[in-house]
């Protein structure tokens, strides 16, 4: 998260690259609550261009203290995605009564919710069970959101050293969590 901040202080100072790294560790989960909205994808691609566009003009606007750096984004992709369906329903003859009706809950029904604590309880375990050194990449890459280039330089190796330990380690939680699962 912290990263995430620091990120958007810098988009709004124009710092290009900056906004470039937010693309990229955000740009995944961005499209999929556009497509989740809209189901379709070229539809949620031109919410994407034009999200993006508003996050990197209104990044000095984005407070902390409010909420946290992915759910300012995604709120701007939601309302932009909720917005291109009403008018593409509206567009087809549809009135308002429609939109409300067709619009996707992005809540998780209680079943989902039940689902996802379990991958979670599996996924722990399977961390749990990994040697001390590969946890620490696992978390410091895909939760702390380092770069492959930030481990090379803390760890003193190649980075394809890094993402050849990086995949070993995520093989190894694969492993585990059939293994727990089972």
């Amino acid at each position: 998260m912290r990263l995430l901040r620091s990120l958007l202080v810098a988009c709004a100072c124009g710092d290009e690259a900056a906004f470039g790294r937010l693309y990229e560790l955000t740009a995944r989960k961005m499209f999929g609550v556009a497509l989740t909205i809209l189901r379709r994808s070229d539809l949620a691609e031109e919410v994407i261009q034009e999200a993006y566009v508003r996050i990197w003009h209104k990044a000095a606007q984005y407070d902390p203290s409010l909420s946290s750096p992915i759910t300012w984004m995604v709120t701007i992709v939601r309302n932009l995605a909720i917005d291109t369906r009403r008018r593409a329903i509206i567009e087809s003859g549809g009135d308002d009564e429609d939109v409300l009706s067709t619009l996707p809950s992005l809540q998780e029904s209680a079943l989902e919710n039940i689902e996802a604590s379990e991958q979670r309880g599996l996924a722990f375990a399977a961390l749990k069970a990994l040697d001390p050194f590969q946890r620490t990449l696992i978390v410091a890459a895909y939760v702390r959101g380092e770069s492959r280039e930030q481990l090379a330089a803390r760890f003193g190796r190649p980075v394809s050293t890094i993402k050849t330990w990086l995949r070993r380690a995520l093989l190894q939680v694969q492993i585990s969590q059939k293994a727990v699962a089972e």
